[in-house]
């Protein structure tokens, strides 16, 4: 008997029909899903869109709390390190420099702020039901939207204070102005870094040599000196507050009036006050500074302040009150001269 031939049992037309079968399955499994890709813990918050923290404790207020500080956390943590790269490029490596702590404690102030918008996405339990966990979100567009119109604010600011430098004359008025410009630029970078955080575009331009101008700055500052006097029974606290505001922005001292280019001269007061109250003393502080330029004798800055404390001690109300009225006298002392009230 011959050998015996082995047939296919599958015909020719189910043969080319597996075989199609076959090229399109190998097809479909090389093809990329158009699909975007889903953030499997947190759906309901893409990252594409959402900026997000998660914040845990043995209480749900104490879980929302939490995870809104590390939501502010990180994202301060990223303003601060671009802004200062941003600092670096746009007042020059060398003016930052010779301006790094006040630039580093401005930076810190001005990017260290809750975070607007921000807010609890979900709370959920843990499977043993021992503590509480929460997410906290930022809407990229409904922030970048709001810092956008911050970055306009700021910038038609900066180019008004740019304008009128070009016709302000004397040392401490220009000082004041550029500081100012310098204070506005280090808050336009804030916004820039707050929008490259949250991936959304800065449209808004400004044309301005910021080096250039904080190096005006820098020259001014290295030539001036302050010189301090406020009398009255406690205006030696005054003056030593007056003087540790000054020096920590940069301004350079002198014990020697004649040798200074500006004076800081006043006289702060305290009264006892006779109040219905026997039980509390209550003493009013007034203070009378001015700012004078010693080339020209001209008002710089006239600052006129009075508040009144209270305490059961006399002597404990005399220190508040003191101290109440010297620290709004270096606050409004700082502004004029172009410096943030929130300077330390």
């Amino acid at each position: 008997m011959g050998a015996g031939i082995l047939v296919n049992p599958l015909t020719a037309m189910a043969t080319f029909g597996l075989l199609v079968l076959l090229v399109l399955l190998a097809q479909g499994c090389g093809k990329k899903s158009s699909t975007p890709p889903v953030d499997e813990k947190n759906p309901d918050f893409p990252k594409t869109r959402y900026l997000t923290a998660e914040g845990g404790g043995a209480t749900e207020m104490d879980a929302r709390r939490q995870a809104l500080a590390e939501l502010s956390s990180i994202f301060e943590s990223r303003v601060q390190s671009q802004t200062t790269s941003l600092a670096t490029s746009s007042l020059g490596s060398d003016n930052l420099e010779r301006f790094e702590k006040t630039i580093e404690s401005r930076i810190q102030v001005i990017s260290s702020v809750r975070l607007e918008g921000a807010e609890i996405g979900k709370v959920w339990q843990d499977k043993e039901g021992e503590s509480f966990h929460a997410l906290a979100v930022l809407d990229r567009v409904d922030a970048g939207r709001i810092w956008t119109h911050d970055l306009e604010i700021v910038d038609n600011r900066l180019r008004a204070e740019a304008l009128a430098l070009e016709t302000i004359k004397g040392r401490l008025p220009r000082m004041a102005a550029l500081n100012k410009i310098m204070f506005l630029s280090l808050e336009r970078n804030v916004l820039e870094s707050r929008l490259a955080v949250v991936d959304y575009p800065a449209l808004s331009q400004l044309e301005l040599d910021m080096a250039k101008l904080i190096s005006q700055l820098a020259v001014i500052r290295s030539e001036l000196r302050f010189y301090i006097d406020v009398t009255g029974e406690y205006g030696s606290v005054t003056g030593k507050i007056l003087a540790k505001a000054l020096t920590q922005n940069g301004i350079l001292l002198t014990l020697d009036m004649d040798r200074a280019d500006a004076w800081v001269m006043g006289r702060v007061e305290i009264t006892p006050m006779s109040l219905a109250n026997p039980n509390t003393s209550f003493i009013r502080a007034a203070g009378d500074v001015e700012v004078i330029e010693t080339g020209s004798h001209a008002l710089f800055a006239e600052i006129t302040e009075n508040l009144r404390k209270g305490h059961v001690d006399q002597n404990e109300a005399i220190h508040k009150a003191i101290m109440a009225i010297s620290h709004l006298i270096s606050q409004k002392l700082l502004s004029a001269l172009g410096f943030n009230e929130t300077q330390p």
